[in-house]
């Protein structure tokens, strides 16, 4: 069973064109169920723009499912990803998540499915992601993969168990900031 892909779009109708073209030619794009998150609009001018994101998406294919939410108010990215990622982990226990501009290779999706399994029960790895930063790495590095402290939203992936440990609210941020072996 393949993870579940969401991508979240607003209002750039030639960057989504992109990112879904490169999406359809990856190689588990057809195995794949694919959650469509729009944001509404934030001002009566980017209702039309929105109104064309969302007229493409009604044309998508090439997944074996296709579940499109049509946000009537403007969430904002954080919101929407939040939400859209959060009511996909009810039913799912894992998830690649995209945005709207983002184009992949045709082996993204087969990367982040079989990172998911690999790393599925190492509770260090809160979540995968799709993109590198550009460093160099050292000439006796010979992995497939290597671990970064910090997360990428480029193209990501993540576990249900993982994402329901995350405080939104950032309730010990004081503490935190603070507190030079928490941070490590």
């Amino acid at each position: 069973m393949l993870a579940p892909i969401c991508l979240f779009t607003y209002n750039r109708l030639a960057a989504t064109k992109q990112t879904v073209l490169a999406l359809q030619e990856n190689f588990l794009a057809k195995e794949c169920d694919l959650f469509i998150f729009s944001d509404g609009a934030k001002t009566e001018e980017g209702v039309l723009k929105v109104g064309e994101v969302r007229a493409f998406l009604k044309s998508i294919t090439g997944f074996k499912s296709i579940i499109i939410f049509e946000s009537q108010v403007n969430n904002g990215l954080a919101n929407s990803i939040i939400n859209g990622v959060t009511s996909i982990l009810e039913k799912h226990d894992r998830v690649i998540v995209l945005e709207d501009d983002l184009i992949t290779s045709p082996n993204f999706l087969d990367f982040m499915n079989e990172s998911l399994k690999h790393f599925k029960n190492d509770d260090s790895i809160i979540s995968i992601s799709g993109h590198s930063l550009d460093f160099a790495l050292s000439n006796k590095f010979i992995g497939d993969t290597y671990l970064n402290g910090r997360t990428d939203t480029w193209g990501w992936a993540t576990w249900k168990d993982r994402w329901e440990l995350i405080d939104w609210e950032i309730k010990d941020w004081n503490t935190f900031k603070n507190d030079r072996i928490q941070k490590k």
